[in-house]
């Protein structure tokens, strides 16, 4: 789902096995009274029967930990369980009296041999929140306000039939100076290049 800025243009072919449905996510739930803080793994472990030591444990730890971590005021970020909570965040973040979302949509069905185009490149805004689902038993998505982006919707066609699959949602970081190296040499670009993702389909960007 990574990928240059200098390939975003219209005829270009996404990779094989490029997939943006997502599957089993866990579901909503009504009433949470547990703060997503690390103090309250235990009883959340407990709660949901998950083994202690395992790897499902540790995800849950992980996404504690991320929602523990104090908002900087550079990058305002928080975890939330309800959408409504989202929006909110999102609009006093934004600065904006009222907050849109932007969600990836497939048309038809998704299959692992399905090949992509780029049909058509459209900005969406550069003042954004994206929204994305965390490890977690229930429903958790982590929320941030990045600097120096561009949110993008992109149309995909079928690489061989030309028919509209995919309406994606994308962002591009346009300064990636302080970006880990790996993702330089995984990409084959420089320092600093604009580097762009694809958001999958339960993923939301607010602008």
């Amino acid at each position: 789902m990574l990928f240059l800025k200098k390939n975003l243009h219209v005829g270009t072919v996404l990779p094989e096995g490029t997939k943006f449905a997502r599957a089993g996510a866990p579901k909503p739930v009504d009433f949470i009274s547990t703060l997503l803080e690390s103090k309250n793994l235990p009883s959340i472990l407990a709660r949901f029967k998950i083994p202690h030591g395992s790897m499902k444990a540790k995800q849950v730890a992980d996404t504690l930990e991320s929602c523990g971590k104090l908002v900087e005021m550079e990058e305002p970020h928080m975890c939330f369980t309800s959408h409504e909570a989202m929006t909110r965040f999102s609009t006093k973040a934004l600065g904006l009296s009222g907050a849109r979302s932007a969600i990836t949509r497939i048309h038809g069905h998704e299959t692992p041999n399905s090949m992509y185009t780029i049909a058509q490149i459209a900005q969406l805004s550069n003042n954004v929140v994206p929204c994305h689902p965390m490890d977690f038993p229930y429903e958790v998505f982590y929320c941030h306000r990045p600097k120096e982006v561009q949110a993008l919707r992109v149309q995909l066609k079928g690489l061989k039939d030309g028919m509209p699959r995919v309406t994606a949602t994308a962002m591009y970081h346009m300064n990636t100076s302080d970006w880990d190296e790996q993702y330089f040499e995984l990409l084959g670009g420089e320092r600093g290049e604009s580097i762009c993702h694809y958001m999958p389909t339960n993923y939301i960007m607010f602008y």
